[in-house]
């Protein structure tokens, strides 16, 4: 490279005269820039220019300007070189000599094609291709490399002189145009490789909501990966299945499933998604992005209900405790914590108990066949329990400490217009 760029300095902005006249590379600049400026400017450049003149009446280039063609070359169509050149190739003539010109401007452009895909065994390439070592962010995969082939845009025009003003004769200011090929390179990564640069699930913010249930989904936050040409999966489809009626519940009540703890639910979702991820699929470690929220009463906020959700390790798959946080503001009391697309699977609202508390929160239960009753392990032998008794009047009652973890709210009073679509901040409280 220092010697592709010893001659780019020696051809760049201030050419001395030659017979050739001033052909050579040139970094676009307002101003000259210093030899230090012009060294560090050469360094993957953002846009630079190669400039042809041509033998009088010949169309061809020729085979002294190989080299210059094939510096450029080297700088545009480096595998390493992390920007993605569009080509413009510009020839300007007068008007008589507009078919003269566009013959140069081809075969220009035929140099291009028959360097730019030196690994196919067919040289006749239509095009110019280019190979390009490739930085890929997948949010499974992490960093990798990909090798990326593409065609290289390239923008052929011819420009009657007679019709251009005159800042538009020159290069730089000082180096003229009429009757030669002025060859451009710039970097413009959306035309190289367009919508293939990367994709994003889901494509935008998004939240979805069932009756009480809302998951907001930031831009990628399902998958993402950016700055490749592979496809995206197909568009996916979640839908919330809300198990959160507390009658309901407690009339098949069941603890949430843990070796050891006691957990107490009070209401579940299962989230059905088209796309999942398996736990051990990715090689990184999937950020907890997507917020799932679920309205809450003051007592259940005092009780300090949390969200479970599985979580996959060596030892197997349990359910535990997310952080979770209560959302402030809006006409009704949320909580949220955050998951990721391994976990689209049943999220629990629930409390865990010490076994000394039991007899606190459930009632003693004859059988395990009695309605919503659940088996304990108490001293190494069962013990059954459940969640409510018939009073009287045919009223579920609870126990105190347990009908605070419910959320029991009248009709009338039900208010589900939830606060805005944002993921938590500083100002939520964590419980």
């Amino acid at each position: 490279m220092k010697k592709i760029l010893s001659f780019l300095v020696l051809t760049s902005y201030l050419i001395l005269p030659t017979a050739w006249g001033q052909t050579g590379l040139y970094i676009p600049s307002e101003k000259p820039l210093k030899p230090k400026q012009l060294e560090q400017a050469w360094i993957n450049p953002e846009v630079f220019c190669l400039l042809l003149d041509f033998d009088a009446g010949d169309s061809n280039y020729r085979v002294r300007d190989l080299d210059r063609l094939d510096s450029a070359y080297s700088v545009g169509f480096d595998r390493n070189n992390p920007r993605f050149y569009a080509i413009t190739i510009e020839g300007y003539a007068d008007r008589a000599d507009s078919g003269l010109m566009a013959a140069r401007v081809q075969s220009v452009y035929r140099y291009l094609s028959m360097r730019g895909d030196e690994e196919n065994v067919d040289r006749d390439t239509r095009f110019p291709i280019r190979y390009a070592y490739n930085p890929v962010h997948c949010s499974c995969k992490g960093d990798t490399v990909e090798l990326l082939r593409y065609e290289v845009p390239v923008d052929k025009q011819v420009y009657d002189c007679s019709m251009l003003p005159e800042s538009r004769m020159f290069l730089n200011k000082t180096v003229p145009l009429k009757d030669k090929v002025l060859v451009t390179f710039h970097h413009d990564p959306a035309e190289c490789i367009g919508f293939s640069e990367g994709c994003f699930i889901p494509a935008q913010d998004s939240n979805i909501r069932s009756y009480y249930t809302q998951i907001i989904l930031p831009k990628g936050s399902i998958y993402s990966v950016r700055g490749t040409r592979d496809e995206c999966p197909p568009p996916v489809t979640i839908t919330i299945e809300e198990h959160l009626d507390y009658k309901a519940l407690v009339e098949k009540y069941f603890l949430v499933p843990h070796r050891r703890q006691i957990i107490l639910p009070v209401g579940y979702v299962v989230l059905h998604s088209s796309f999942t991820r398996q736990p051990g699929e990715c090689s990184q470690q999937m950020p907890d992005s997507i917020f799932v929220r679920f309205p809450v009463t003051d007592e259940q906020v005092e009780s300090k209900l949390r969200i479970y959700a599985k979580k996959y390790s060596d030892k197997g798959v349990e359910y535990k405790s997310l952080p979770t946080k209560k959302i402030k503001g809006g006409p009704v009391l949320m909580i949220q914590a955050g998951i990721n697309p391994t976990q689209f699977d049943t999220i629990f609202i629930a409390k865990r108990i010490q076994p000394e508390e039991v007899r606190s929160y459930l009632y003693p239960a004859d059988t395990p066949t009695e309605q919503g009753a659940v088996t304990i392990m108490e001293y190494g032998e069962e013990a059954f329990y459940k969640p409510f008794r018939v009073g009287r009047n045919g009223d579920y009652e609870f126990k105190k400490p347990f009908r605070a973890m419910l959320r029991i709210v009248e009709e009338a009073d039900e208010n589900l217009d939830t606060p805005a679509d944002t993921p938590p901040t500083d100002g939520d409280e964590e419980l």
